[in-house]
């Protein structure tokens, strides 16, 4: 067996494999029944590529697993060049699973809605969504679609585009308005408002800067990890305990949230004892962050 498949074997049934895997298969379980049963019947919409498939087949009556499959192929080969084995991976199987799942509803139970309620239609859609969301970021997985593409220009080029993605959802939602009524935009706009904040719980605050404060036996072996897996650096800071007086130094590192995943699961995996405390940052000015302006 040589080298290459040693490291696949290996890869593929380690426990970051195995969490990512089920994270992924629970997540489009969910993200495909609020879609099926509450978000499509009430000719609402989520975000991104997915919600752009489903208002193309109330619009034209085409299959949406057939759609979203279709649509997401740009950004999955996109995805195959430019970005780690772990992403495209993930992000593929995500869309063909989602994908999936969505034809196994509609085929099991035809034509079933779960309300036709706009007001509940938007409360428990994006409470599904969200949650469904929530877990595949809360695991370092991607739902695909536009995030590969954010992916992508935020690895080459350092570009943040949350405000163009905002733009291209906002043309997909007010698409809403032309096919059918404002009501569903207003509705639609609701049920993405509760969708994020969902994403923002489980995700602790997605979009914003954590500090983290780490005080471990280990702290040089956790910021060389830190350093490798998420190219982030650290700070130690001297600091004297208050009941033995015992000199401890306290790696402070500063990141964002999607990147807090992996830096917990880091310090967990090299030092389970590790005291460890995070917390949000107003504002983050300097290299690798904002730019510093007066």
């Amino acid at each position: 067996m040589n080298s290459n498949a040693l490291s696949l074997r290996k890869w593929i049934f380690s426990k970051t494999f195995q969490r990512k895997l089920l994270s992924v298969i629970v997540c489009t379980l969910i993200v495909s029944f609020s879609i099926v049963y509450i978000i499509k019947p009430n000719l609402l919409i989520s975000g991104g590529l997915t919600g752009l498939s489903i208002l193309t087949s109330n619009v034209t009556g085409i299959s949406l697993p057939l759609l979203i499959f279709i649509l997401n192929i740009p950004t999955s080969v996109l995805s195959f060049f430019f970005l780690d084995r772990d992403f495209t991976f993930f992000s593929t199987l995500s869309i063909l699973l989602l994908s999936v799942f969505s034809s196994f509803y509609q085929k099991i139970l035809p034509g079933f809605y779960l309300t036709k309620e706009p007001i509940l239609a938007c409360i428990f859609g994006g409470l599904l969504n969200g949650l469904g969301m929530g877990i595949a970021f809360r695991n370092g997985t991607s739902t695909g679609g536009l995030d590969i593409v954010a992916a992508i220009l935020k690895k080459k080029f350092n570009i943040t585009i949350g405000s163009v993605l905002m733009g291209i959802n906002f043309i997909i939602v007010s698409s809403l308005g032309y096919f059918f009524s404002i009501d569903k935009v207003l509705f639609t706009l609701i049920l993405m408002f509760i969708n994020y904040n969902v994403v923002d719980k489980i995700q602790l605050g997605v979009g914003k800067q954590k500090q983290v404060l780490a005080i471990s036996e280990k702290n040089e072996e956790i910021a060389r990890e830190i350093y490798k897996e998420v190219h982030r650096g650290a700070t130690y800071i001297k600091g004297v305990t208050s009941y033995k007086k015992k000199d401890v130094y306290i790696l402070y590192v500063v990141c964002s949230s999607k990147q807090l995943v992996k830096i917990r699961q880091i310090i967990k995996e090299i030092d389970p004892d590790a005291f460890v405390a995070v917390s949000d940052t107003s504002e983050i000015l300097g290299n690798g962050f904002r730019e510093l302006s007066v």
